[in-house]
């Protein structure tokens, strides 16, 4: 028999080799990793390439693969425990039948006979698993037609194969897994037949994550997971609460669960995802001028092992869209996103649910049965693996700051995972970092008091028009993962031996979700990405009339990089490749500056329209340079300082700081990280140390050192104002006699007064939503106290604290604050 199988190589030989040629003018897989042949750590040892389910198609691609990194051929034969084998390949899931392709039964009999033939010998024989999915190449694009052949979770057959070979030939992904020994896996207590069997489920496991973190899940069981979800006895135990023994009830509550299943869950379509992708691809390259990725290689290091939660900023509706066309060209899993029920409108909303959107309420409130069908189904999805995409601020930054984590989704993701802790959680951080956005004109007209749109297939449409602008570009960082079992450890560590499954909420739930919280929000701001128009904006926007020399510019701008670079506030961060000119021409070519030439120098500014639509774009980078800026601010009125009456400053108004920027620092480390930014300063020569007694000068008056100093104090200014201006109100009415509401409400109109009579008549500067949590933060710091009556109380200190204010603000905008009365009638409304 050998003889005739040794005719049979010598007559197909010249034929595959000529099928092997044709093959690689067409077929071009993308592989990953960019050098497989790293993923072998025994170069000594003998290796063995594992297919899924095989075909002349995957061998070929493999093949060329191999030659081209300096691998062994997958079809040359090799010594291996003292046997010789024909092939370096098997197929796992090997394929029987001509027409009808069916997994053949009883495994893979290659393997099986390897297994055999190792025994306890194992040492020199290294498993390699090879995935190949055609049609599932990032940065490809392809027809309507090409996309029905594209990589799915069914079995096909040689006609669909070989179309998808034709169609996909160049759109091919291609990955190489860390070698696995097989001594590793086979012990030598076990019999052939046992350790065969571990050997298939090991490769199998291995094979369905890696499919599972390149496609996303099998979903052809969706009505199972609907009826899954029925039968989750938190839901029964809720049905029979409020239907009792009535049957009728039962029937009238089973029948409400399932239309609250239809209404929430996703219908995941893969023809629809890459339909949705080439228009998308389309999309971005016609309003961007590029999408600039940082740090997604951690997306690929946790994608085959845990169940990814993304919790990105929410800057735009184009966040939900731009996050999954990542992870597809990346060729990781698309993300189940959490929508609003706002967005289910008639066209939009089933297009957004076969993208992955699962829909819920604004309100859980008064409907117990509902919050438990979403519980249910939030555990069934991360149960089966699938990753989660929702946004914890709740709805779009209207200023550009982070918004206060929501609890809501955290709770439920937390709660969910401590009744069904199958598969580890990851919490990641996303950053989204636009150069304009299609928003921004409704943004400000709802911080000046205008009433939120609601969204609409008509508001959708209007939006269009406007895509055919240059929006710049898009920056999307990935941030420092946050592993859930850890955050569980440090608040609870006994959380795995607490009783559960009741679907009562543990008290120990808050403090988690509280933490993760922070540590999200911390994150997402760690992540940041500096971009050209954020620091024009961080510039122009400190000046009085956002007006400025080119020279100037120039000048502030590189001052501005390299203070980001030498107070680094995290590694995350991504700076531009730009210099100050380029970065000038950028502005000029979105339309964000101007420039009026002079023979003294050309001179740089915006319009005051612009210049209100930058503050959004100031404020995405605001938290980077604040500790620095806020001493900068020390020595605006002052020429003098020592550093330990600089750190009793910087404790004072941190806590406000870190509240309205989430900055990272906890307030011990605030000394420590004043100390780092003088150093800065110093190292810039912004300050001077003087030997004596430790005080810090600023340069001379009048000197260009001087000037960047008060510039970089300027973008600090704001907020102690807003500062300033809520404990004069408080002192100018007394203790005890204003309301939290009514005293955020005068702080608002002083704020818009202040900002229309000295600077620019911005909402950003009177947002009431940064009154409010100011003097939360207030109370929460017992500066200020609620007496029983629920008016808010403070002693003498809270004078002392407005002294401290000359160190920083002019006389003119400190007597305007102190002269401010608000009628009555005019707070009432």
């Amino acid at each position: 028999m050998l003889w005739l199988m040794d005719i049979a190589k010598f007559i197909l030989r010249p034929l595959y080799w000529l099928t092997g040629k044709v093959f690689g003018i067409w077929a071009r897989p993308l592989v990953q990793p960019d050098n497989p042949l790293e993923l072998i750590d025994n170069t000594q040892a003998e290796v063995c390439y594992v297919l899924e389910t095989g075909g002349l198609a995957d061998l070929l691609a493999l093949e060329h693969a191999c030659a081209k990194y300096g691998l062994p051929s997958p079809t040359e034969s090799f010594e291996c425990c003292g046997k010789r084998l024909s092939r370096r390949f098997v197929v796992l899931r090997p394929l029987s039948g001509f027409f009808f392709r069916r997994p053949a039964p009883g495994g893979s009999r290659r393997l099986r006979n390897l297994v055999e033939a190792a025994g306890a010998n194992t040492n020199d024989l290294l498993l390699i698993p090879v995935a190949i999915y055609w049609g599932r190449s990032p940065d490809k694009e392809r027809s309507l037609f090409k996309l029905w052949f594209s990589e799915t979770w069914d079995v096909v057959g040689r006609t669909r194969k070989f179309f998808a070979t034709v169609l996909h030939g160049r759109n091919t992904l291609m990955r190489f897994s860390h070698a696995l020994a097989l001594s590793s896996i086979v012990q030598d207590e076990l019999e052939p037949a046992i350790a065969f069997r571990k050997v298939s489920r090991i490769l199998r496991v291995h094979f369905r994550k890696r499919r599972t973190a390149t496609v996303g899940p099998d979903l052809s069981h969706r009505r199972s997971l609907a009826r899954q979800v029925a039968l989750a006895p938190n839901v029964r135990r809720v049905i029979e609460a409020e239907a009792g023994d009535d049957p009728d009830k039962v029937a009238a509550a089973e029948k409400k669960v399932q239309k609250y299943v239809m209404e929430i869950a996703a219908d995941v379509s893969y023809p629809a995802i890459r339909g949705m992708v080439r228009v998308l691809r389309r999309l971005w390259n016609q309003i961007y001028d590029g999408i600039e990725l940082g740090h997604t290689e951690r997306l690929r290091e946790m994608a085959n092992e845990k169940v990814i939660v993304y919790v990105p900023c929410h800057r735009s509706h184009f966040d939900y869209l731009l996050l999954s066309y990542i992870c597809y060209e990346q060729g990781v899993q698309l993300p189940h996103i959490a929508a609003g029920i706002n967005l289910n409108m008639p066209i939009v909303g089933p297009i957004l649910r076969r993208g992955g959107a699962f829909f819920l309420r604004r309100s859980f409130k008064g409907n117990r049965l509902y919050a438990t069908v979403f519980d249910a189904y939030l555990e069934q999805l991360l149960s089966r693996g699938y990753s989660i995409e929702y946004f914890v601020e709740g709805g779009r930054s209207r200023t550009g700051r982070l918004l206060s984590p929501k609890g809501g989704m955290l709770a439920m993701t937390v709660g969910s995972y401590v009744e069904n802790p199958k598969r580890p959680v990851v919490f990641v951080p996303v950053y989204f970092g636009y150069e304009r956005l299609i928003e921004g004109d409704s943004f400000i007209s709802e911080l000046g008091g205008a009433e939120k749109q609601k969204e609409s297939l008509l508001g959708l449409v209007r939006s269009i028009k406007s895509l055919r602008e240059d929006f710049g570009s898009v920056y999307v960082n990935i941030g420092e993962p946050i592993e859930l079992d850890e955050v569980l450890d440090r608040v609870e560590p006994r959380w795995r031996e607490l009783p559960g499954g009741n679907g009562e909420r543990p008290p120990w739930l808050n403090g988690v979700v509280d933490e993760l919280g922070k540590g999200i929000m911390g994150g997402i701001n760690a992540a940041a990405a500096v971009t050209p128009i954020s620091l024009l904006a961080y510039v122009l926007l400190a000046t009085p009339k956002q007006t400025i020399g080119a020279a100037e510019l120039r000048a502030q701008l590189q001052l501005s990089i390299d203070l980001l670079s030498r107070f680094r506030y995290s590694d995350s961060v991504t700076m531009p490749d730009l210099g100050p000119d380029e970065i000038i021409a950028h502005g000029e070519k979105l339309n964000v500056i101007s420039r009026t030439t002079h023979p003294m120098g050309d001179v740089i500014h915006m319009a005051e329209k612009t210049a209100v639509l930058l503050t959004y774009f100031r404020n995405n980078i605001l938290h980077l340079l604040a500790v620095p800026a806020a001493v900068a601010c020390c020595f605006i009125q002052g020429r003098q300082l020592s550093h330990s009456e600089l750190q009793r400053l910087l404790n004072l108004i941190y806590p406000y700081m870190a509240k309205e920027l989430c900055l990272k620092w906890r307030d011990d480390e605030v000394d420590k990280v004043t100390t780092e930014a003088i150093d800065a300063l110093v190292g810039q020569g912004l300050l001077m140390r003087k030997r004596r007694k430790g005080d810090l000068n600023r340069p001379r008056a009048g000197s260009a050192q001087a000037y960047q100093l008060m510039m970089l104090g300027q973008s600090m200014v704001p907020m102690l104002q807003r500062f300033y201006l809520v404990i004069a109100i408080l002192v100018q009415h007394g203790s005890g006699t204003l309301s939290r509401v009514r005293l955020e409400r005068m702080c608002e109109l002083s704020a818009q007064r202040l900002s229309m009579i000295y600077g620019l008549h911005s909402p950003d500067f009177f947002n009431k939503t940064l009154f409010h949590d100011f003097i939360r933060k207030m109370q929460d710091k017992d500066v200020i106290r609620r007496n029983s009556g629920g008016l808010l109380g403070f002693d003498e200190d809270l004078v002392g604290i407005g002294t401290d204010a000359r160190l920083v603000l002019g006389e003119e905008i400190r007597h305007s604050i102190l002269s401010l009365t608000v009628p009555e009638e005019q707070v009432d409304q």
